[in-house]
């Protein structure tokens, strides 16, 4: 009878396997993947987290079937495949996938190698070392065949929908090499530019859900065209065209189907015509990058709601220095401090205290007297600068607990 693969394993295989520190070899996996073959990919986080999940899955399946828990048939290559489709959708080539794996493959037998050296005079180390090669290349050229496969059907697909021309064409468009229209721009895209545009950054989802989430958009606030496109692996970029530039009606009608939403989602616009695509596409990715920053952001980011914030936050430090200095011993974390604040910012913004009042649920008299205490600590500025205190509320609730800075000194 002829030896199976597992059975010319060494026998301390199981030892060895226990030796070995999954995080950490994947961590080295990863790292050797990403400096050789995806250097300019792995710094967008969201393509990161992709590679740093497909590696571990692939690492861990390695270790159960040089370990003999597992035949190369019985693991399920679904993260595999998922890589090789975002690789594909993104439009890196197969040799580069491709290349990931063999690189992988070395780095993870370099380490079983180390590892393996303490294991004693009757078990060398090529002994194990081959004994798992052995074992796990069926698997890995099983993996190949199959993300082959994956991501042939993705580019096929891509060609075939005219995705890849449409996320080429969008891409001249936004970078600015494209900026006269013409029918052949329509035509190429199946989304009309001469009219008004909403552009939208949607979190990470199946080409198929973002599309349908899209089309029900468009259909609940009367958009007459609608593009969606992968422009990174983080997200999806996309845009309702109108006849015109959108009204309140219509923005209305849009923030009405988003909040519906469970997925994140980030809005730019409204704005017209080729450079309006740019712009409105532009500002909802300044709204999305707030995401990270604000201390409370809500599940639909408006850039119209939020450009303020992204013009003063681009440099946080500068922000809270700011806020310190404009609001003193109202910078504080306390519960009195942020009851105050939000007093102040509602009774600046209306101009009113009885509509403070009623906006915050509380008495006319309970505003009056927290605006009092505000003018006791801020003196003369709650007259003479009420612009720079109310940009430092805004501020200051948008960087929440983390962004509090500690008054200026005193003297």
């Amino acid at each position: 009878m002829t030896a199976s693969v597992h059975d010319r394993l060494p026998v301390d295989a199981h030892g060895l396997a226990a030796r070995l520190d999954v995080p950490a070899l994947s961590r080295m996996v990863r790292n050797a993947i990403a400096d050789s073959v995806f250097p300019e990919h792995v710094a967008d986080r969201a393509f990161d987290e992709a590679l740093t999940a497909c590696v571990t899955g692939n690492v861990r399946s390695v270790i159960d079937i040089a370990t003999m828990r597992a035949l190369p048939e019985d693991i399920d290559p679904r993260g595999a495949l998922d890589f090789a489709s975002l690789v594909a959708e993104l439009g890196i080539p197969y040799g580069q996938l491709e290349r990931a794996y063999w690189v992988g493959v070395e780095r993870l037998l370099q380490e079983w190698a180390v590892i393996s050296e303490p294991a004693g005079s009757e078990c060398r180390p090529d002994r194990p070392l081959a004994g798992v090669t052995q074992a796990v290349f069926p698997y890995v050229m099983r993996v190949l065949d199959l993300i082959a496969a994956r991501y042939e059907w993705v580019s096929g697909e891509r060609a075939s929908t005219g995705e890849q021309r449409r996320q080429d064409l969008v891409g001249r468009l936004l970078n600015g090499s494209v900026g006269e229209y013409t029918q052949d721009l329509d035509n190429d895209l199946g989304y009309r530019l001469r009219g008004g545009h909403l552009a939208l950054v949607l979190g990470r989802g199946r080409p198929d859900e973002v599309r349908r989430t899209v089309l029900r958009l468009a259909e609940h606030c009367g958009s007459w065209s609608w593009l969606v496109v992968r422009r990174d692996p983080a997200y999806w970029s996309c845009w309702l065209g109108f006849p015109t530039q959108p009204d309140s009606t219509h923005l209305a009608a849009v923030r009405q189907a988003l909040s519906g939403l469970n997925e994140p989602v980030a809005v730019g616009g409204p704005d017209a015509g080729v450079g309006g695509f740019r712009r409105a596409h532009e500002q909802a990715c300044r709204a999305a990058a707030l995401r990270s920053t604000l201390t409370e952001p809500s599940t639909c980011l408006w850039y119209r709601d939020l450009r303020l914030e992204s013009f003063l936050l681009a440099d946080p430090q500068a922000a809270q220095r700011f806020i310190a200095e404009e609001l003193g011993e109202l910078t504080g974390a306390s519960e009195r401090a942020q009851r105050v604040r939000e007093t102040l910012l509602v009774t600046l913004t209306t101009g009113s205290h009885a509509r403070a009042a009623a906006e915050l649920g509380v008495h006319e008299n309970t505003v009056r007297l927290r605006c009092r205490t505000a003018g006791d600590v801020l003196g003369d500025a709650l007259s003479d600068r009420r612009a720079e205190l109310l940009v430092a509320l805004r501020l200051r609730k948008a960087l929440g607990p983390d962004g509090a800075a500690t008054g200026p000194e005193r003297g």
